[in-house]
């Protein structure tokens, strides 16, 4: 099975795409820089920029963590696989529908990018599926800019975890092919903790792949028979909700607040895949 894959060049996505080589044939990797097309707001800049200012004060402790495990990851995987490799400004370039065309790949995966156009995702109709790697627990944690600090933010630490989905043009509302909390115990730091969260994503994306290899046959499962949940943005991500994600961390987030979630993953009728017996070699898995 052949795969190409839309990502970025941050050293965490260095590492899904080794992972993801050791398990299957990766045609190609487009590297997006995530420039965005459209031209923002007045108001939309200066919210930006608010935020960033604020994540350098307020949340430098949450930058922090988030930095040392790209560092953990770049100590690891300094280069992409050895396979061609295709840059581009964004991932809705021209360029991209021409790796499809060309590679001609069974499964598009999906991790880190812009979100991609509807023109984009018809274009790709001849293989299984365009793939999502969501590092939330869809459909409850949506969106960005990254799901595991709102939930500390929520104070949500039972909906810690990640999501494989077949991409639609929403903001991660896809159907979903198996959706896992992260396997954390309460004794994590900040930065211990995104790594864990990382770590746990790669490995789900690699068994689904493997399976997908395998040829063994993945149900989809419609995102309302699962729940309701909330779509959060990067431009609310404040002051304010890094106060709280900090607060809710240091005096909440512990072995008993773990233990004591019963949440339950389940859809109405229809069985996401399990993925309990699935075993491959490599680190972190």
């Amino acid at each position: 099975m052949r795969i190409l894959i839309l990502t970025n060049r941050s050293p965490n996505q260095v590492a899904l795409c080794n992972r993801l080589a050791s398990v299957t044939d990766v045609a190609a990797i487009v590297v997006s820089q995530n420039i965005s097309r459209k031209n923002k707001s007045v108001r939309n800049r200066l919210c930006g920029l608010v935020n960033r200012a604020a994540g350098a004060t307020v949340g430098r402790e949450l930058r922090d963590a988030w930095q040392k495990m790209q560092a953990l990851y770049h100590q690891e995987y300094q280069e992409m696989p050895n396979v061609p490799t295709v840059a581009v400004p964004n991932v809705n370039d021209r360029p991209v529908f021409a790796a499809i065309d060309q590679y001609r790949p069974d499964i598009v995966m999906v991790s880190g990018t812009n979100i991609l156009s509807s023109k984009l995702i018809q274009h790709f109709q001849s293989g299984r599926g365009i793939l999502n790697l969501h590092t939330g627990i869809s459909p409850y944690v949506r969106g960005g800019p990254n799901c595991t600090n709102w939930c500390l933010a929520q104070g949500w630490f039972h909906l810690i975890g990640s999501t494989v989905m077949l991409i639609d043009p929403g903001i991660d509302t896809g159907k979903i092919i198996t959706t896992e909390r992260a396997p954390i115990n309460g004794n994590e730091s900040l930065a211990s903790l995104h790594k864990a969260v990382m770590d746990h994503a790669h490995s789900l994306c690699a068994r689904v792949v493997l399976l997908l290899s395998r040829g063994q046959e993945i149900p989809a499962v419609p995102q309302h028979q699962l729940g309701k949940g909330t779509t959060f943005y990067t431009k609310d991500w404040t002051a304010a909700e890094m106060r709280k994600a900090l607060l809710n961390f240091r005096s909440f987030y512990s072995p008993t607040s773990i233990a004591s979630s019963d949440f339950i993953l389940q859809a109405e009728g229809r069985r996401l895949i399990s993925l309990d017996d699935v075993r491959i070699s490599g680190p972190a898995l």
